[in-house]
């Protein structure tokens, strides 16, 4: 069954080479550059799952998820970051946070990751 997944990422061929992995899977993809962007988007339809890097420009990772708990939205979501460790620290703060994807990241790796989060919709990847 597709899913509907939103990239949220500032780097263009990242977003490229997710949505190219995450389509193959079968699922309909939408990917934009900013926090900003991906809270609007998130208005027009609500995604299955969201894959969101630690650091975007004004609006971060950490920040939107701010934004989705306060307004009582619990997506599935999986933060990418350079940063892992630091993103890591995240993961308590969030029930919908599934865990931290850490760049440079391995495409089967995350294949797996987004198959089992919107096949389960759960805290266990």
């Amino acid at each position: 069954m597709s899913k509907h997944v939103l990239i949220v990422d500032d780097q263009p061929g990242i977003r490229i080479l997710l949505e190219e992995v995450i389509r193959e899977e079968g699922h309909t993809v939408i990917s934009v550059g900013t926090g900003a962007k991906a809270l609007d988007q998130i208005k027009k339809q609500k995604p299955d799952l969201l894959l969101i890097d630690y650091k975007l420009p004004v609006l971060d990772g950490p920040a939107v998820l701010d934004r989705l708990k306060e307004q009582g939205l619990s997506i599935p979501t999986i933060m990418m970051s350079g940063l892992a460790e630091e993103a890591e620290t995240f993961l308590d703060n969030y029930d919908f946070l599934i865990c931290v994807l850490a760049k440079p990241f391995d495409i089967l790796n995350v294949r797996k990751m987004v198959n089992q989060a919107v096949k389960q919709g759960s805290n266990q990847v």
